[in-house]
């Protein structure tokens, strides 16, 4: 767990602590150092254990064809048949005949008739008039509804024109053309493929298999086949049967870029990086218009662990597609993991214009303008983070908490900005976001932060010196704090150290000694609470106790000059002279000034050495 410590005035100026040469005893108090002032000590703000982090894994990869692929897909497989189909006839094919040349008279016998008009269907298939070959096939079939070339022709007619439909996107109208051609012949590979493109267009991943694979049984040389139908088998979760499909497709067409990325995608989901990346960048050089291909590789960069290696690619993405909302995202991702804050706001704002509801991407903008000090910024983001959150069915609420407190946080860090301005701060918000956390949460954690809130709105009225405004705060930070001082440690430590405060703040005294012993007691190395029941025990006028509490944290942080001036005024009130003139002599190397101011304190107060 991280923590935050307010960041305050560094010391007090030497000359308000020391006060008039001849202070009163009693008045001794007035000079020390307020608790709250010492950097490292006072209030402390926690980091929650979901602090959000960089991305460290890449996200989920569902592998499918756009729709210029799966078209071009279909031109491949079209291309391919017909190829084959010249070398060797898939079917037995009707002798032509030409309507013109050669008109088929309707007087002769069903059989003869029958044979004439498949002819010139056939004629009219090889000419690519599809409707003109239906017609004739369909005429061949009523005169003899067992023509078996005739079933096959007006088969493979059926699946051209599905064929088709598929180019022209149009995959629910083409399935019914493979269906019906199936009909007629139910060994027509083309028909099988058609249909294998037409339920994978319509995302039914189990018919698309079964069809495509009817399609390879009948005809083992559609090698065109293996890339469509591997992706089919990764997306059904078949990995195993994917590698098999895709392997093949490498060894049978090793320059096709498409063939490469979906090799990739296989051997992401395989956890074979280095081979994944070599696939994306082999796919990068064959098409270097393919976005994907370099988004890809960039999140292959990450799972490898060389997140700048992934920024050029994932620019490359961008370029490509400058609507890739997953490029510009993870390149703010990474960007925010490196520290590269103005360049991870720059690419999380282009993901943001591309979609402005996204919890995570606004959570890494909320970061990276929290860690570029852009804390009003960082605000407004960690607001739209968790309302878009809480808006996801199922969603985790300690997130929301979590953002609740971010944003108590960052509300702090702008105050510490704006006083120096005068700017009155929004604790009431800041307090109203952690108290959120708290609802949601019940955190020991966020209970020391709603604390942390209710002390720093009260100490502020307390410097300005008004204890009726400041009262009531400080002891809503007093209830807060207490709920969480028996929580584990660091949480718990956390709680004692600010509950000290707030009760020095409300001259508790005798309280704040014993919540700060039982903090020395957990933390023997904390030395701010060493002084801060130093500072205890000399309001308390107890000034032997406070003598050995701020010499362990001048033993502990030898050269802090707010301890040794914090001791001096302790032995002053012992009228100890000679211890302290040895403290003015090891005070003297590090702040001449104190040390002078001291000694004519000790002499004004006419003690001997």
């Amino acid at each position: 767990m991280v923590y935050k410590m307010r960041h305050l005035r560094r010391f007090i100026s030497t000359a308000l602590i020391i006060g008039g040469l001849l202070m009163p005893t009693a008045a001794l108090g007035q000079a020390l150092v307020p608790v709250s002032s010492i950097l490292g000590g006072s209030s402390v703000f926690v980091f929650r254990n979901s602090a959000r982090a960089a991305r460290k894994t890449i996200v989920a990869i569902k592998p499918t064809r756009s729709k210029a692929q799966r078209i071009e897909t279909v031109k491949k497989l079209k291309k391919q048949y017909e190829t084959l189909a010249k070398v060797t006839p898939r079917r037995v094919k009707s002798t032509i005949v030409d309507p013109v040349k050669s008109p088929v008279s309707r007087t002769l016998p069903p059989a003869q008739g029958s044979i004439r008009f498949a002819g010139v269907g056939e004629f009219y298939l090889e000419k690519g008039d599809l409707d003109l070959a239906f017609e004739a096939f369909r005429d061949a079939l009523r005169l003899d509804e067992t023509n078996t070339t005739a079933k096959n022709g007006y088969s493979e007619a059926l699946a051209a024109k599905g064929t088709e439909l598929l180019e022209a996107d149009k995959p629910d109208v083409a399935k019914s053309m493979f269906l019906e051609s199936l009909k007629y012949d139910p060994k027509n590979s083309a028909a099988y493929f058609g249909l294998g493109e037409a339920y994978a267009a319509l995302d039914q991943i189990g018919e698309a298999i079964a069809n495509y694979e009817k399609a390879l049984d009948g005809d083992k040389a559609l090698t065109e086949i293996y890339v469509p139908l591997g992706i089919l088998y990764y997306q059904n979760g078949d990995i195993a049967k994917a590698d098999e499909l895709l392997t093949k497709a490498v060894a049978a067409s090793p320059e096709s870029a498409e063939t490469q990325f979906f090799v990739g995608l296989v051997r992401t989901a395989q956890n074979r990086d280095e081979e994944a990346l070599a696939a994306f960048n082999k796919a990068k050089t064959l098409d270097p218009t393919n976005a994907e291909a370099f988004f890809n590789a960039g999140e292959t960069q990450v799972r490898l662990k060389k997140p700048s290696e992934a920024i050029p690619d994932y620019v490359k993405a961008t370029e490509l597609k400058p609507t890739h909302f997953d490029a510009w995202f993870n390149l703010g991702e990474v960007y925010l993991e490196l520290k590269d804050y103005p360049n991870a706001i720059n690419a999380y704002k282009n993901a943001e214009n591309l979609k402005n509801n996204n919890w995570e991407m606004l959570s890494g903008l909320a970061e990276s303008y929290r860690l570029a000090n852009e804390f009003e910024k960082a605000e407004g983001k960690y607001r739209l983070a968790a309302l878009f959150l809480a808006q996801v069915k199922d969603h985790d609420p300690l997130k929301i908490a979590d953002f609740n407190s971010k944003i108590g946080m960052v509300i702090g860090q702008q105050c510490d900005i704006n006083a120096p301005k005068q700017i009155m701060c929004n604790w009431p918000s800041a307090i109203k976001a952690l108290q959120k956390a708290v609802d949601i949460s019940n955190d020991p954690v966020d209970y020391v932060n709603l604390g942390w809130a209710y002390f720093r709105a009260g100490h502020e009225e307390f410097e300005r010196r008004n204890m009726p405004a400041a009262r009531p705060l400080l002891e809503s930070a007093q209830t807060a704090l207490q709920k969480a001082v028996e929580a584990p440690p660091p949480a718990g430590d956390f709680a004692l150290q600010n509950l000290a405060t707030v009760q020095i703040d409300l001259a508790d005294n005798k309280g704040a000694i014993l919540t700060l012993n039982k903090l020395i007691e957990r933390r023997p190395d904390l030395v701010f609470a060493n002084y801060a029941i130093g500072v205890a025990y000399f309001k308390e006028n107890d000034f032997a106790n406070a003598e050995k509490a701020f010499r362990a944290a001048i033993d502990k942080e030898p050269k802090n000059v707010v301890y040794y001036i914090a001791l001096g005024n302790t032995l002053l009130s012992r009228k100890d002279g000679k211890g302290l003139k040895a403290l003015i002599d090891r005070l003297r190397p590090l702040d001449p000034v104190s040390a002078d101011d001291l000694d004519k304190r000790r002499i004004a107060f006419r003690l001997a050495t």
